[in-house]
């Protein structure tokens, strides 16, 4: 699998383990791709943005979409 630049938007990636939407690569190389996703949460009433950073070996992963982008 190519590297994926850093800062590169994904608009979904989808993994045996799971899948996520809109997602911005933080470090991709020939082991895997690490990415952080965006997430509303709601507690106590207050509704925030938790920002999770995750990590996925290629082998574990089935596809990825890249955001397009206009130039």
């Amino acid at each position: 699998m190519a590297a994926l630049g850093v800062g590169v938007v994904l608009k979904q990636i989808v993994a045996v383990s799971g899948a996520w939407d809109n997602c911005r690569v933080l470090h991709s190389d020939a082991v895997g791709i690490a990415f952080e996703v965006e997430r509303t949460i709601s507690e106590s009433g207050s509704i925030e943005t938790a920002v999770s950073q995750v990590f996925v070996p290629w082998s574990s992963v089935k596809h990825i979409i890249v955001m397009e982008q206009t130039l």
